[in-house]
C-alpha cells in the first residue's frame, strides 16, 4: 500500500496536466484560424456559440458573410463594395433583410468613425425597405432602433446628407424628423420605442429655440406617456418652452400663464426636484413680468390723463404682486396721483384723534 503511494500521485498528476493542456488548447483556437473566429453564432435553443462551415465565395450566404467580416473588422470601403456587389448578384434572395440592415450598420458605423464618411439617408432608405417588406421581425425591430441613432447623429451630431456621390454635404434635419414622426405615428406608436422618438423631437427644438414646436412635442410626451421615464423633464422643459415663447411684456401674457401652470404643477409634484430645478426662480421671473407688463399698461393710461383706468392697474400691480420691484413703483405713482397716502402721513383715524385731543 506505501509503495503504491508515490506512483498514484505521479499518475494523477500526469492526467491533470494533460487535461490542463487539452482544456487550454480548446479555449484558445490557433490564431490563424480567422474563419473560425469569425463564423460563429449563437445558438438560443442551446444556449451556446455554434461554429458556421467557412464562408465560400460565390453563394448567396458566403458572399453575405464575407461581407459581414469587412464590417466586423471596420474596413467600411471594401464592405460598402461588398453588400453592393451582393445586391447585384442576389436581388431576390432569402437572405435580403439580413443585407438590407448590414450594409445601412456599414453606413452608419462609417459616419461615425474619425473618416465620417458613411451615407445615412442611403442607410434609412434601406431600413425602410427592410421594415415595409419584413415587419414583425427580429431585424425590424433592430432596424427601427437604427432609424433612431440616424435620426440623433442628424439631429445633435451635426451629420449632413450626400449629395451629388459626395461632393457636396447639405442639411438633413427635415429628413431626420421626418425620420422620428414616422416612429412616432405610425411605425411604433404608443410604445417606449415612440417615447423616445418624441424625446429626441422635442429636445431639438428646445436646443434650436424653436420653443412653439418644442412645447407641442413635450406637452405630447406627457400626455401620451403619462407614467413614462420623461415625464418629469418634459413637464419641467414645457414649462420652459412656454417661457420662452414669450416675445415681451408689449404681448400678450398668455405664455406667462402657461408657463406659471406648467411650473406649479412640477412644484407639487416633484418638492425635491423643485430648488434643484430653479422652478421658484422661474416662478418669481414669471411674477415680475406679469408686474412689469400690467405696470406699463398704468402708465400708459396715466399718459392719456385716464387716471382712474392708471390708478385700477397701479393697484393690481401693488396687490397682487407686493414682493416686486414693479409694486414699489406703483404705490409711488399712486401717491403721486393722490390715490394712496404717503408713508407716516396720519391717516383719517390719526387726524380725527388730534382733533378730538385738540378740543379739550
Amino acid at each position: 500500500m506505501n509503495g503504491k503511494g508515490p506512483l498514484m500521485r505521479t499518475i494523477v498528476l500526469v492526467a491533470v496536466v494533460v487535461l490542463g493542456m487539452s482544456a487550454a488548447s480548446r479555449a484558445e483556437p490557433p490564431a490563424a484560424d480567422e474563419t473560425y473566429r469569425e463564423r460563429l453564432e449563437f445558438n438560443p435553443a442551446t444556449g451556446e456559440w455554434v461554429a458556421l462551415p467557412p464562408s465560400i465565395p460565390g453563394t448567396e450566404d458566403g458572399d453575405l458573410a464575407i461581407a459581414r467580416a469587412h464590417l466586423a473588422k471596420a474596413d467600411f470601403t471594401k464592405a460598402r463594395k461588398a453588400f453592393a456587389e451582393w445586391f447585384k448578384r442576389y436581388p431576390e434572395s432569402i437572405h435580403r433583410p439580413e443585407a438590407l440592415f448590414y450594409a445601412a450598420e456599414t453606413e452608419v458605423s462609417a459616419d461615425d468613425a474619425k473618416t465620417r464618411g458613411g451615407d445615412l439617408i442611403k442607410a434609412y432608405e434601406w431600413l425602410q425597405e427592410l421594415l415595409q417588406g419584413w415587419p414583425g421581425t427580429e431585424l425590424s425591430e433592430r432596424a427601427l432602433r437604427k432609424e433612431l441613432i440616424i435620426a440623433e447623429m442628424i439631429l445633435f451630431k451635426g451629420r449632413k446628407q450626400k449629395v451629388w456621390k459626395g461632393t457636396i454635404w447639405l442639411s438633413a434635419t427635415e429628413e431626420a424628423l421626418m425620420m422620428l414622426d414616422r416612429i412616432i405615428d405610425d411605425l411604433a406608436r404608443d410604445t417606449p420605442m415612440a417615447e423616445q422618438a418624441l424625446r429626441l423631437k422635442a429636445d431639438y427644438h428646445y436646443q434650436t429655440g424653436e420653443f412653439e414646436e418644442a412645447e407641442i412635442a413635450y406637452s405630447r410626451l406627457q400626455r401620451d406617456f403619462p407614467r413614462g421615464r420623461y415625464h418629469k423633464i418634459a413637464l419641467l422643459r414645457s414649462g420652459e418652452s412656454a417661457l420662452g415663447r414669450f416675445p415681451g411684456i408689449e404681448f400678450d401674457e398668455a405664455d406667462l400663464l402657461e408657463a406659471e401652470v406648467y411650473f406649479q404643477d412640477f412644484a407639487q409634484r416633484f418638492p425635491q426636484d423643485s430648488e434643484p430645478s430653479a422652478v421658484p426662480q422661474k416662478l418669481a421671473r414669471i411674477k415680475e413680468s406679469r408686474a412689469e407688463k400690467d405696470y406699463s399698461i398704468a402708465t400708459y393710461y396715466q399718459r392719456v390723463k385716464q387716471y382712474n383706468s392708471a390708478i385700477f392697474y397701479y393697484r393690481q400691480v401693488e396687490t397682487n404682486y407686493p414682493a416686486t420691484t414693479w409694486a414699489t413703483l406703483a404705490r409711488a405713482r399712486l401717491i403721486e396721483l393722490g390715490a394712496m397716502e404717503p408713508p407716516g402721513a396720519p391717516t383719517t383715524m390719526d387726524a380725527e384723534s388730534a382733533a378730538i385731543e385738540s378740543d379739550e
